[in-house]
């Protein structure tokens, strides 16, 4: 095999042995295997081992993911509507959204849930790669919802993080592991009107005034 051909072979079938047993479970041997390949060195000749391999699964994935978002975003700008807060969630919904149809983008949905610890929801986004769509599509969304007290704000942003990973990533494990079930649930496209109303209400719900004492308690000053 080429080496461009096992280099393209390593990043794909890694992606689908990663999302279906978890990155810390496979093997060398078994990338190796799964690319026939019969130089055991390939992968750390490619990628220097798998930390490296995963590193650059990631990043094509965000990559994909900034490009479809950088068109969706200048309509938005195009439109002046970027104070629209179902239209900025769909900004970035819909290129998560585009992966379902795919196995490996399906791969890399499940990959990113699964290292995505839950403290990254609370630190700036987008790092992996450069991302200028998704960066202003959380910029403007921040603007959006300034009538919100500011820790009440970084909450909502965090859920919505969080939700937007994990609902994809379970989307697609079920799509992978139960043909069948998939089958009866509702389409993707539903899937995704329905994701995009929760998310809103969930953005945009009055605060309580339980919330809103605790905006203003010490602890929430001081985070």
């Amino acid at each position: 095999m080429a080496k461009t051909a096992t280099r393209e072979a390593l990043v794909e079938q890694g992606a689908l042995l990663f999302a279906r047993r978890g990155v810390a479970a496979v093997s060398a041997r078994e990338l190796h295997a799964a690319v026939g390949s019969r130089n055991e060195s390939a992968l750390h000749y490619h990628f220097g081992g798998r930390d490296g391999l995963v590193d650059e699964i990631l990043r094509r994935h965000l990559q994909a993911i900034e490009d479809r978002r950088a068109h969706l975003v200048a309509g938005l700008a195009a439109d002046e509507r970027t104070g629209e807060v179902r239209g900025l969630v769909h900004a970035l919904a819909a290129p998560m959204a585009a992966d379902l149809g795919d196995p490996v983008g399906r791969a890399h949905l499940r990959i990113v849930a699964q290292l995505s610890h839950p403290s990254l929801a609370y630190q700036p986004p987008f790092r992996v790669t450069e991302a200028p769509a998704g960066t202003a599509v959380v910029r403007w969304l921040g603007a959006a919802l300034s009538g919100l007290p500011a820790p009440l704000r970084v909450e909502r942003l965090a859920a919505l993080r969080a939700q937007l990973i994990g609902l994809f990533a379970q989307r697609a494990q079920l799509i992978d592991d139960d043909p069948a079930g998939a089958a009866r649930a509702p389409d993707d496209g539903l899937f995704v009107e329905n994701l995009l109303d929760m998310l809103v209400a969930g953005l945009t719900a009055p605060p309580s005034p339980a919330a809103l004492a605790r905006c203003s308690s010490p602890a929430s000053a001081n985070g």
